[in-house]
């Protein structure tokens, strides 16, 4: 095999009290990617399609990146070429900087047959995320990588557990990024009441999605004391915003990974509904509202025959 073609899913991290620990795989939207085996021992990345201007860098770009470490993981003499096809909002919350590195571990392990295991290509991917986070976190890549709903049992040696979902229901606010990432306001500690809180936010949302109860799922999803405080602060009446979408129906609602989009878990008969509500939400800083309807999808990084 000398190129390979391939489809990689949003996700969302950090979902619900699940701060770099959960992640959930979308359906829709996803991008796509052409990936190449050259014998220049270098990589490269093109990008067409989006509306944001991406690096094409491979040192500062999440698919470059991640590239990059594979093949000095493998000790290849041979390079890459990477195209990617945007398809879905980046810098939003919805792992597009994931799905990339993802896709080019996933692909290159195959263009290689390296034969590397899931949490291999998992904590290749999730360095390769340093290019777009700062750090590496691995629960969007392992979200894409394998889909359904994951969790990190462990991160020394990583260790990924993941759960398939139903077709859960699922509205999202797309809002990009005001500045860079918002990971180093999170807090270092948390007072112990608050911890206790969110292992038990952590464990129910576990259950509920191992029986497949949206209902819980939305209750679960709609508490955390770690991330939403801070990144909603970039969210205009994000306060305002959720308590109407609650009212509306919708079982939970929070920020989407990293932010600053918006997500809401609903019963289908409401989807619409709080779709207009979301839609209708304005802030004085940015154009007209983006709002998509999906759901969970148990689908990961898939190969596919044409772009």
């Amino acid at each position: 095999m000398n190129e390979i073609f391939l489809r990689a899913p949003a996700t969302i991290a950090n979902f619900g009290p699940g701060f770099d620990i959960f992640a959930l795989a979308l359906d829709a939207p996803y991008d796509l990617f052409k990936i190449k085996r050259n014998d220049s021992g270098k990589v490269s990345v093109q990008i067409s399609g989006g509306r944001d201007s991406l690096p094409t860098e491979a040192e500062k770009n999440t698919a470059g990146l991640a590239a990059i470490y594979f093949l000095e993981k493998i000790k290849a003499a041979a390079g890459a070429d990477i195209e990617i096809i945007k398809k879905m909002p980046a810098c939003a919350g919805l792992g597009s900087s994931a799905a990339s590195a993802a896709a080019a571990v996933f692909g290159l392990n195959k263009i290689f047959e390296a034969g590397l295991s899931d949490s291999e290509i998992i904590e290749i991917a999730s360095r390769g995320e340093a290019a777009s986070g700062g750090t590496p976190h691995a629960d969007n890549v392992a979200g894409c990588c394998l889909g359904g709903f994951v969790f990190i049992r462990n991160f020394h040696p990583l260790r990924i557990e993941k759960i398939d979902v139903p077709g859960i229901p699922i509205v999202i606010r797309v809002r990009r990024k005001s500045g860079t990432t918002s990971r180093g306001l999170i807090p270092d500690e948390l007072p112990l009441a608050h911890v206790k809180e969110q292992m038990a936010w952590c464990a129910a949302l576990v259950h509920a999605m191992k029986t497949g109860d949206f209902e819980k799922i939305g209750e679960a999803v709609n508490r955390d004391h770690i991330s939403e405080p801070v990144r909603s602060r970039f969210i205009p009446d994000y306060a305002g915003l959720k308590k109407k979408v609650l009212e509306a129906g919708a079982f939970g609602c929070n920020v989407s990974g990293g932010g600053s989009s918006v997500f809401a878990i609903c019963p289908k008969n409401k989807l619409d509904y709080v779709a207009e509500i979301l839609k209708r939400h304005q802030d004085q800083d940015e154009g007209p509202t983006e709002v998509l309807k999906t759901k969970a999808g148990n689908r990961g990084v898939m190969e596919i025959h044409e772009l």
